[in-house]
């Protein structure tokens, strides 16, 4: 399958098999973001050790998580691609012209969006009606990067199903999509990494961000720390951890530096 493939399945008029060919290279643009992600990860968690986040915690059964991942996958992929093709057959909104003003907006707009479509998912899975359904992902007292794909067939569809709805609601140019879920998928895996490679101050209040503080904390006490990107969600509606802040600020490079030179 090649370029030629996927340009004739974004055209208008295209069929169920050019909807196959976008659905093979949407899946292997996210298998190759998962590996690539996942790799420098495992470099960068054995380089920096100092930055675990659960110290006394390990978890033993990390590759055998990668056996939901296929399903998990292929199910990301399939409702991003439904969106993807609904909007190139003109099914939607008709999507804003690229340019200096467009691209950041929407991607910004879609960023928010997504994240309170994640709090509002996340915690409808953790109901008890539908807790089964998001218990295998919590398998993971202590998550690595590769349980990110850790989950059912709904658990994913639920919080992927937002990438086929958002081209009817959101004028957002495709190739801001495709970026956008590849930051997606990113900041998935790093917020999973069990290491806290990225603390800053924007992570704490009165800032919005969020860090893997925040959804290691998530996995370690269960009922707090929903969002992804950002802790206002949490803020606003009392399900942020007591103990945040004062977790993320301690492993700030200064903090981690005061703590390694005690350690000595």
């Amino acid at each position: 399958m090649g370029l030629d493939s996927v340009l004739r399945a974004m055209a208008p008029g295209a069929g169920p098999l050019d909807f196959l060919s976008l659905l093979v290279a949407a899946t292997l643009v996210l298998v190759v973001t998962i590996v690539g992600t996942g790799l420098f990860l495992e470099v960068m968690n054995a380089r920096h050790p100092e930055l675990k986040v659960q110290r006394h915690r390990v978890n033993s059964r990390k590759w055998q998580e990668l056996a939901y991942a296929p399903v998990s996958v292929l199910t990301t992929s399939l409702c991003f691609t439904a969106g993807l093709f609904a909007q190139t057959q003109g099914w939607t909104l008709a999507p804003l012209e690229l340019s200096w003003w467009s691209v950041p907006l929407m991607f910004v707009i879609n960023l928010v969006l997504y994240d309170a479509w994640f709090y509002w998912v996340h915690r409808l899975l953790h109901w008890r009606p539908m807790m089964r359904f998001h218990l295998v992902h919590h398998a993971s007292l202590v998550p690595t990067c590769w349980s990110n794909h850790h989950d059912s067939l709904l658990d994913s569809f639920v919080f992927q199903f937002y990438f086929t709805l958002i081209v009817f609601v959101l004028p957002i140019p495709w190739p801001v999509l495709v970026a956008y879920k590849i930051f997606d998928e990113i900041i998935g895996m790093v917020g999973h990494s069990g290491y806290e490679h990225f603390a800053s101050p924007l992570a704490r209040t009165p800032w919005p961000l969020s860090s893997t503080v925040f959804h290691d904390q998530h996995h370690s006490h269960f009922r707090y720390n929903y969002a992804q990107t950002f802790s206002s969600w949490d803020r606003w509606m009392g399900t942020l951890y007591p103990g945040y802040d004062a977790a993320v600020a301690d492993f700030e490079p200064e903090a981690v530096k005061r703590r390694t030179a005690s350690a000595d």
